[in-house]
């Protein structure tokens, strides 16, 4: 099915579908709106290509926060360092709640997904983890209830 996508469609596709299950999610759906949730998205770099990523990052980080989608704001673009993380470089956005992951997967403006789109072409094509924080102030918990 995706095999004659390009990988900026891969990644679309894959994005959707998923998202698409979070949307449905009643759980998610009655969540209450919250203050911050942090997504980190981890890389790796192709080889010999470290110095093309960093400088591709300096020239473009004010155009991408720029034409970020809605609800989404850019934190950065961080390399780990001194051997701490199991990846070269992280990518961090500030969200708001579950439905700014909407706004990122509808959104159409061809500058930001031609500069995700460069990016994806200086990192390596393998699975890494991402997560989604939420500030612990703003998470809902809940406890089984003592016998």
């Amino acid at each position: 099915m995706l095999s004659g996508l390009n990988t900026l469609e891969k990644v679309k596709f894959t994005f959707r579908a998923n998202t698409s299950i979070l949307k449905e999610n009643k759980f998610i759906k009655n969540y209450p709106r919250g203050e911050k949730l942090l997504r980190i998205m981890n890389y790796n770099i192709k080889e010999n290509k470290i110095k093309e990523f960093q400088e591709f990052i300096k020239k473009n980080e004010k155009t991408k926060a720029a034409h970020a989608p809605k609800g989404w704001k850019y934190l950065g673009t961080y390399f780990y360092v001194l051997g701490f993380g199991p990846y070269h470089a992280a990518v961090m956005w500030e969200i708001t709640d579950y439905a700014d992951l909407d706004a990122l997967r509808d959104h159409n403006d061809p500058i930001f997904w031609n500069i995700i789109e460069q990016f994806l072409d200086l990192t390596a094509h393998e699975p890494t983890p991402g997560w989604l924080l939420r500030e612990v102030g703003d998470t809902q918990i809940t406890e089984p209830k003592k016998p």
